[in-house]
This record gives structure tokens, sequence and C-alpha cells, in this order.
């Protein structure tokens, strides 16, 4: 008898999760199997297991579910893509969203979901969050159950002079797994560093060389921050809107010197703007 309540005290805890999820027939016959003639005991313990309180919300229950349907849907076959696409669709605008901004509150600053931050089809959730919530948010969205962001596609950044916190760090994430995207951004001006995530994700090594070439955001926390387009001696950072186009030095081979040469940027004319109907005619300033 003390053996076969050890064993119902085991049982005790897999069977409320699977109570959450609507087994209780398989539970009935999984009882009927393991316990033999002890069934009416292990029935009686399920029935105290049902009615205690769940310790997961009900938005929780529900992104399981949905989280389960979405697993099945990925397993069809490839003319019940519909389904796939639908389901990650009303995935991506709602339930992932709201989920992050329940579990993790702090690290959020602000979440929008729409055509205006992706596609119409596939409407990644955008996360806005601060440089110090940066590192524990990438922990979180990597490692936690429920998101699974074990890829990180790319990083860049968007340049907006007009604005006090000019640059948009935009940070790409895949989750192989539930087959989900989302974005987090971070706003940071010139002189403000953005924590390095290489530690958290191997590939935003060189991603983070590349936006600092480009942008001149600076990632503390780097272990080789070096320009990885451009040349090391490159003056400026090429895709700031302030950056002019026709740069501020040229590179050219001096025969005289036998070498390749450095030298500060001489125009025989006047930079003119060009219409795009007409190369010929220049604009007003």
């Amino acid at each position: 008898m003390k053996s076969t309540q050890s064993l119902l005290s085991k049982l005790q805890a897999p069977v409320k999760g699977c109570l959450q999820q609507g087994l209780m027939e398989g539970l009935r016959s999984f009882s009927a199997r393991a316990l033999g003639s002890q069934t009416e005991v292990g029935l009686s313990i399920l029935a105290e297991a049902a009615n205690l309180p769940s310790t997961s919300n009900t938005a929780g229950v529900q992104l399981q579910q949905t989280r389960g349907m979405g697993y099945a849907y990925a397993r069809k076959t490839a003319d019940k893509d519909y389904v796939h696409t639908a389901h990650t669709l009303a995935f991506g605008q709602t339930q992932l969203t709201d989920y992050i901004i329940k579990t993790v509150p702090k690290f959020v600053k602000m979440a929008v979901v729409g055509p205006g931050q992706s596609t119409l089809l596939y409407q990644e959730p955008t996360i806005y969050t601060t440089p110090d919530s940066l590192l524990p948010l990438m922990t979180f969205l990597r490692d936690h159950v429920q998101t699974q962001f074990k890829c990180l596609i790319d990083i860049t950044a968007v340049d907006f002079p007009e604005r006090a916190a000019r640059f948009e760090v935009v940070y790409h994430l895949l989750s192989p797994r539930w087959n989900n995207r989302i974005r987090v951004k971070v706003c940071v001006d010139e002189v403000t560093p953005v924590p390095s995530i290489w530690k958290i994700f191997n590939t935003a090594n060189w991603f983070e060389r590349e936006t600092w070439d480009m942008f001149g955001v600076f990632f503390s926390g780097h272990p080789d921050l070096r320009r990885i387009l451009s040349d090391y001696g490159f003056t400026g950072h090429p895709l700031r809107k302030d950056f002019p186009l026709s740069g501020y030095t040229e590179v050219r081979y001096d025969y005289g010197k036998k070498r390749v040469v450095s030298e500060p940027l001489e125009l025989t004319q006047e930079f003119r703007y060009f219409d795009f109907n007409s190369p010929w005619e220049t604009l007003n300033r």
C-alpha cells in the first residue's frame, strides 16, 4: 500500500499539467494500466488535482494551446499552408505581444504591431526597449520556453537626424521552434552606447561591427569593435543621413609613390542635384 501511495504522489504533479490540456480520458486509461486494482484511488487523486488552483494565468494557458496548434500546423503537408499562414498572422497580431508585455513588463518600453512595422501578410511585433533592458530582454526571448528566438537574423540601424535619439538600433529574431519572428528596437543618440549581445548571440559580432562602421553606433562590451566594410582610416559613417554623397576623402593610386593614397576630396565642379526626369537640369537647393 505504501508503494502504491508513493507512486500516486509521483504521478500527482504531472497529472495536474495534463488536466489543464483536457486529457481526462487518456488519464483514466493510463491510471487503469499503471495502478491496476487501485484505479479508484488514483481517480480520486486526479479529481483532487483537478480542483486545485492553477499556477498559470489564462493568458499562459491560451498561449500554450495556441503553440500546440501552431506546432501541429507546421507539421502539415504543403497543401495546407493556408492554415499555418492564418495562424501565424493571428498569433503575431495579438497573443505574442500581449504575452511578452505581461511576462516581462519592465523590459518593454512600447510594443507596435501592424503594417507600419511589417508586411501586411506577416505582421511581426516590434518591441521597443532601453539599453539597460536590452540584455535581459534578449536572454528572455532566447531562452523562454514560449518564445525560443534562438536565431539572430540581423542587426542594423535607422537614422532620424531630426530626433534627439536619432538612431533606432534594430534586431530581427527568428524562432525556429514556433516559426515566429520578432523585431526589437533600441533608440539612442550619438554618444549613448548600446550593450553588445555577442555573448547571447555569437552572430552579433560582425553585425555590430557593421552597424558601428555604417552608422557610428557604439556597442559597449564588444570584443573587437573595428570597421568591417570600409577602410580602417575612413572618415565618417556612410549611412548617416548627414553624410555627403561624395564623401570626405578619395582614394587613388599614386604612380610617383607606387602605392594607394588617401587624400582630401577635390571636385572639379560643384556637386549637382539631378532630377529623375531630366538628368541635365539641376534642382534648387
